[in-house]
């Protein structure tokens, strides 16, 4: 396994925060994050996307997730910040599925040999806009807060064993 850890730390907007990573058992690093501390003058932005089958899904939100959300007139506006999480989702789904985001996949990729891409990843993200904490996560990903010497989940996997993802997915065909 490579071992080597990459770690960065930070602080802004009364938040400070450290995040590591290692690839592990990977033939290459599948994963990406964002850590901005001072994502507007009121909100931090911290995320996790775990890569699946390669690394270009997860480098393609990590780059993208933060500019669209600020987009939102939901979130520019702070009529529902909890709304405008839940449209960037699938607005990354939008973006990645169109020609456009399915030819960027292809230079993404740690091989880089043109082919299409077939990766996909999970997604933890965690706004804190205002001292109040939004987690929203897509797959089996998980996110805690650790408070008061306390651990606290903010996320609920989404696996076909849980009930109501697996009523979801049927619901989906």
């Amino acid at each position: 396994p490579d071992t080597r850890k990459h770690s960065v730390d930070g602080k802004g907007n009364g938040v400070e925060f450290g995040a590591s990573s290692m690839q592990g058992w990977r033939l290459n690093m599948e994963d990406a994050h964002i850590s901005e501390a001072i994502f507007t003058p009121h909100s931090s932005l911290f995320a996790v996307f775990d890569g699946h089958g390669g690394c270009e899904v997860a480098k393609y939100c990590a780059k993208y997730f933060g500019e669209e959300l600020k987009r939102k007139k939901k979130f520019s506006t702070e009529s529902n910040i909890e709304d405008a999480l839940k449209d960037n989702f699938i607005r990354m789904d939008e973006m990645l599925t169109a020609p456009e985001g399915q030819a960027e996949l292809k230079t993404l990729k740690n091989d880089n040999d043109g082919s299409d891409s077939f990766a996909g990843c999970t997604a933890n993200v965690v706004l804190i806009h205002k001292n109040t904490v939004y987690c929203a996560n897509a797959g089996d990903s998980r996110c805690i807060l650790w408070s008061n010497k306390k651990v606290i989940a903010l996320s609920e996997d989404h696996k076909p064993d849980n009930e109501i993802e697996k009523t979801r997915i049927s619901k989906a065909g």
